[in-house]
């Protein structure tokens, strides 16, 4: 293992944490630095630079034998590297990277409060682990607001800068919402489809579903009952065409950060419709519309079949954006904060 400038350690390199961290080591070793990235549920190899590595899998901070075989398999690899700095990316890497005897700079991306479905036992661990991350971290960042001890620094998504191709109007020719992630509880997807059944009644509209995950049979087959105008598209890496066609764009979740999805959605110019969480409101402001139950969110649909109120509301949700972003984003704080090499 040849010596690295950076060692950047994530909890996974799956959803937006993980894309945040590859994003981090690519960005990095496209600047000249020698770059290494460990997660427990990457192929092991070299692409774009970084040597990508894994030390096991952790699927919990408090499954024990885990953690400790992780983290002797991390505090071999720092000894063979000798990493000048080392980041990590969520709760089970920095303490990973504690129990291999090295103190991190450390991001933290989820917003506070409880998990929804998560153990009473998870949530006081994580909970304990946020408090005690900043006390622990060489410099301790969020990805959005943490309270004490934690520096907010925003992550743009990856893929900020492909988008400024997507033009300002919207290439459906009726209302076309569309919905952007994964597929399971936390994230509520189901009120998006009761939403568009509801919303149907009085207009003609539809609704496009782009992700995957647990619940797609049981939101599938919710959709035909209610005869929900709604297409399930599946996962997908390019999300500019269906923000080329979309109205506006949907998120509710009972958990969030600052997610890519809703940044997406503003940088290209649409309207988003969220779930009325702290860490959205704070990100979004005024430029997006709230909303939580499947009857409220149907209104707003409605609100947003007329071509002029979405052209308004979308260039109100572009200028917010370009306001808080760059599509670098955290990348220069971070080599000023880490100094020399």
């Amino acid at each position: 293992m040849p010596a690295l400038d950076l060692l950047v350690v994530a909890d996974s390199v799956e959803g937006g944490l993980g894309a945040s961290a590859v994003a981090h080591a690519e960005w990095f070793a496209s600047h000249g630095w020698m770059v290494g990235l460990v997660a427990p549920d990457q192929a092991e190899g070299e692409t774009c630079g970084v040597h990508r590595l894994s030390v096991g899998a952790v699927a919990s901070a408090l499954d024990v034998a885990d953690v400790r075989a992780a983290a002797r398999s991390l505090r071999r690899l720092l000894s063979s590297s000798r990493p000048s700095v080392v980041h990590a990316h969520g709760t089970r890497a920095q303490l990973l990277c504690l129990l291999a005897g090295r103190r991190p700079f450390v991001t933290m991306h989820g917003g506070g409060g409880r998990v929804p479905g998560q153990s009473s036992v998870g949530t006081w661990s994580r909970q304990l682990g946020r408090s005690l991350a900043p006390l622990l971290a060489q410099q301790s960042y969020s990805a959005a607001p943490a309270g004490r001890g934690w520096d907010t620094v925003l992550h743009a998504s990856p893929r900020l800068g492909r988008l400024d191709h997507v033009a300002s109007s919207p290439s459906a020719q009726t209302p076309e919402f569309l919905w952007l992630g994964r597929l399971d509880e936390p994230k509520q997807p189901l009120t998006f489809v009761r939403a568009c059944a509801l919303a149907a009644q009085s207009s003609d509209v539809t609704g496009v579903v782009v992700g995957d995950g647990p619940q797609r049979s049981m939101l599938e087959a919710e959709a035909a009952r209610l005869g929900a105008p709604v297409k399930f598209a599946g996962e997908t890496a390019d999300v500019a065409g269906y923000l080329e066609r979309a109205w506006a764009v949907c998120l509710f979740s009972g958990f969030e950060g600052v997610p890519f999805s809703m940044q997406e959605a503003m940088w290209a110019g649409r309207p988003v419709v969220l779930s009325p969480l702290p860490s959205l409101r704070w990100f979004a402001g005024s430029a997006a519309t709230y909303a939580g139950s499947a009857d409220e969110v149907a209104e707003v649909l409605l609100s947003l079949t007329s071509p002029e109120v979405v052209s308004q509301l979308g260039a109100r949700a572009k200028e917010r954006i370009h306001k808080l972003l760059t599509p670098q984003d955290p990348f220069p704080r971070y080599l000023t904060d880490y100094g020399p090499r």
